[in-house]
């Protein structure tokens, strides 16, 4: 679809309405997402027959590609927590750096487990561990979650080998290692800006709450000895640790294998599987049921598992419900013409991309269709704009998660991955953030292009 400046106000109207039937009026997500996506399409002037058509198949691709994943990820959590896993990786943890460092070291995970784990992917696998560090060290829990979100969206959206930045540097003709390396360095203030806010005063006593974990007691002062709640013995830190870093190290060695070998190297199927989210989180879930042998039984494995599958049901119908809104967004063409847009007007060159980026990103909620559509609509401007392709490309990547809203399926991940945490909440712990990080890594992207140019 062709979209226009009536487009414009549909979008619009439809983020308002959406953000008021949630916030004001209570209306559950799912049905607040589904209801304003259909009566979206119906704005934008797609035929009535395509409009349920529509709706499914935004809701269907995004459960398809994270669904099966969020179930695992559940199911990680739930037996790290039960099991007294989550305790003992959360005191390892403030042994080795202590209170006072435990959000620096959430940024710094989420910056390192996302250059090759997918967004919501990351999140999903990482939050048991915020929240069992906010519940033993005694520390709120949206200052660590705040960090590691972060750092997650920082390489996620500008270091490859993610599916979008190698799509924008493909697209752009941009060098892959010198878009990792600069990549690097532009996601460390993107990852800054969004912790410096999530752990400021302001938003401290606004949310104090900690994490509520069974079998996870709040630790006093700096002291990390431990106890074990139920008298059971405590399972091995090793363990702990394995069960979230064994799918990580296998979609590592996946997505550096693909980038590095051959398009032909006979082991590049084999990675594929192992590197798969889905096979290597049913490892961390393998690796997760011998934290406690003891009551490693049928009938303990019905209850963790089926836990999982009700736990991740919310989860899984407010991701696809703003998947079926997004897919309106995207399916309207909207983005595409305020990217058009931007691109017209006379702003300094390396600001181009960027802004394009943004209205991409406020539009249709997904960072990877941003670096795709947006690199697209810049590849002609290229000679005229004068710029590097690597930093192009750097700026589309850094306004490409600008302000993740209730149309991004990772914004609802966030919140209903820990706790069902409230949508006002979201909006400081995510949308705000990104925001903040995404003009952080602009600055950090300006500056470069003092100094790069083609």
């Amino acid at each position: 679809m062709v979209a226009d400046f009536s487009s414009l106000i549909v979008m619009i109207l439809s983020i308002i309405a959406l953000v008021v039937t949630i916030m004001k009026f209570k209306i559950h997500p799912f049905y607040a997402l589904v209801g304003v996506g259909i009566l979206s399409a119906i704005g934008f002037g797609f035929p009535l027959l395509e409009v349920m058509p529509l709706i499914m198949s935004g809701f269907g691709s995004t459960i398809g590609s994270i669904g099966i994943v969020i179930v695992l990820g559940c199911a990680i959590g739930i037996i790290l927590e039960d099991t007294g896993g989550a305790l003992v990786l959360a005191n390892t943890i403030l042994k080795w750096v202590g209170k006072k460092n435990s959000t620096l070291a959430m940024g710094l995970t989420g910056y390192l487990v996302s250059i090759p784990v997918f967004s919501d992917s990351a999140i999903i696998i990482m939050s048991p561990v915020a929240r069992a560090l906010s519940a033993r060290g005694g520390i709120p829990l949206i200052g660590l979650l705040g960090a590691l979100n972060g750092g997650i969206l920082a390489t996620h959206t500008m270091v490859p080998p993610t599916p979008g930045p190698i799509a924008a540097a493909g697209t752009l003709g941009a060098d892959l290692g010198l878009m990792i390396g600069l990549g690097l360095i532009s996601s460390i203030a993107y990852t800054l800006a969004a912790s410096l806010w999530c752990n400021s005063k302001r938003m401290i006593n606004k949310y104090p709450e900690l994490a509520s974990m069974e079998n996870v007691e709040t630790a006093l002062g700096e002291d990390f000895s431990l106890q074990s709640p139920d008298g059971r013995p405590l399972p091995s830190a090793l363990l702990a640790f394995g069960a979230i870093l064994a799918p990580v190290l296998l979609i590592c060695i996946n997505s550096f294998g693909s980038l590095l070998l051959p398009e032909d190297a006979a082991i590049l199927p084999y990675l594929g599987f192992i590197g798969h989210p889905i096979f290597a989180l049913t490892v961390g879930v393998v690796i997760g049921l011998f934290l406690d042998r003891e009551r490693l039984t049928l009938e303990q494995l019905d209850k963790w598992f089926s836990k999982s599958v009700e736990d991740s049901g919310f989860i899984m119908i407010a991701t696809g419900a703003a998947g079926a809104f997004g897919g309106v967004l995207k399916a309207s063409g909207v983005g595409t013409y305020l990217g058009n847009l931007i691109a017209a007007t006379p702003l300094p060159s390396v600001f181009v991309p960027f802004l394009v980026s943004v209205l991409l990103s406020v539009a249709n909620g997904s960072a990877t269709v941003s670096l795709i559509t947006g690199s697209a609509i810049i590849l002609p401007l290229l000679p005229s704009l004068g710029l590097h392709p690597v930093i192009a490309a750097l700026a589309i990547a850094a306004g490409s998660s600008f302000f993740y809203h209730a149309n991004a399926s990772h914004f609802w991940v966030v919140l209903k991955a820990n706790g069902n945490l409230p949508m006002r909440e979201g909006y400081d712990l995510v949308s705000i953030p990104s925001a903040l990080g995404a003009c952080a890594a602009m600055v950090v992207v300006f500056i470069m292009s003092l100094f790069i140019h083609p």
